[in-house]
């Protein structure tokens, strides 16, 4: 029994000290990439495609409760970003290098060109997802955190334009999985996306590349 009882104490100890970061790091220079965190990102940005299940809180400063969405995320290099969402009702969102697309589940379909003078929050998830720490620094002011394998990423615009839309994205993992997506605009008013199931190095196939992206 004891041993039992110091088995469970070590695994909580261990739990504790590999909490993801509740807070921002510090700010990460472009000269001290190299030496500490250009292999995640190197890592995560050579993981290929990616198809995930999430789950999505969208929180407003209207309601107390947010509203919740499930759905698949798939991410290709070359195709861009895929959010099919499930529930509570179908409707797809494709960002890629054109911009947005919005389809719903009967199929009416809304574009919006991608805009490099003023680029949007859409256009901003491409170079976050495909962990691009070049193009990042160009949009972004990035901080960030680490206690064992947990990390924590925060990325502050540059721009006023995407200001104007956000105040910060978060991207919080374990190792070299992405585990939850936070795009706040105010303190009431975000969305937050917890990452479920997830498969890297995925070759979507042609049917699929057709019916989930553009």
């Amino acid at each position: 029994m004891k041993r039992l009882c110091f088995s469970l104490c070590l695994a909580v100890a261990a739990a504790a000290r590999a909490a993801v970061p509740s807070a921002a790091g510090p700010e990460i220079p472009a000269a001290e990439n190299d030496s500490t965190w250009r292999p995640l990102f190197t890592a995560l940005a050579g993981q290929g495609g990616v198809h995930s299940t999430f789950t999505e809180n969208r929180w407003f400063s209207v309601k107390k409760t947010p509203v919740v969405l499930h759905g698949e995320l798939r991410h290709s290099p070359t195709r861009g970003l895929s959010l099919r969402y499930t529930r509570p009702e179908e409707q797809l969102m494709v960002v890629d290098d054109k911009g947005l697309l919005m389809r719903n589940g009967d199929g009416r379909t809304r574009t919006l060109a991608a805009d490099p003078r003023a680029p949007r929050i859409d256009a901003a998830l491409l170079p976050v997802l495909r962990f691009d720490l070049p193009a990042l620094l160009q949009l972004f002011t990035l901080h960030a955190a680490r206690e064992g394998e947990d990390w924590r990423l925060d990325f502050e615009p540059r721009t006023p334009e995407l200001a104007r839309h956000l105040s910060v994205i978060v991207v919080e993992g374990s190792g070299e999985r992405v585990r939850r997506l936070e795009f706040r605009r105010s303190a009431k008013q975000r969305v937050e996306v917890l990452i479920e199931q997830t498969q890297t190095g995925v070759a979507f196939t042609a049917e699929e590349e057709k019916k989930f992206f553009r």
